[in-house]
């Protein structure tokens, strides 16, 4: 499995899965262009990204009024955000470990909502902080 690496994560991609990293975000897609998981990563000075910080973090999809669900990803904690908009299927992970803070946004057409979900969990399952 091919390895992605940045200054304070890295994680394995499927062979059917390849990344490119763009200014701070690295973007992952499926060979086919149907989905698209976007990450992004903050690593604290000092101290632990906190449960606080996630509400922070994710304050623009709290004030519009969606709720998260607490998850565990790998060693990982956070808060997993699924919606819709007129176009898109989303799922955003905004996750904590130690002083890392790491986001991930998942998207695709939304009749192709669902199809991916596997392949993105192993994707994730393999998400180690540097």
């Amino acid at each position: 499995m091919p390895i992605v690496a940045t200054e304070s994560w890295t994680l394995e991609l499927p062979e059917e899965w390849s990344a490119q990293e763009d200014e701070d975000v690295v973007v992952i897609e499926d060979e086919d262009g149907v989905s698209c998981l976007e990450i992004s990563a903050l690593v604290l000075e000092s101290g632990a990204v906190g449960d606080e910080d996630l509400t922070e973090f994710s304050r623009d999809l709290l004030d519009e009024g969606l709720k998260p669900q607490a998850v565990r990803v790998a060693d990982w904690s956070g808060k997993l955000f699924e919606h819709d908009d007129e176009e898109f299927h989303w799922r955003e992970w905004f996750l904590r470990q130690g002083a890392h803070f790491v986001y991930a946004g998942y998207h695709c057409l939304r009749e192709h909502a669902g199809m991916d979900d596997a392949a993105i969990a192993e994707i994730l399952a393999t998400l180690e902080p540097c």
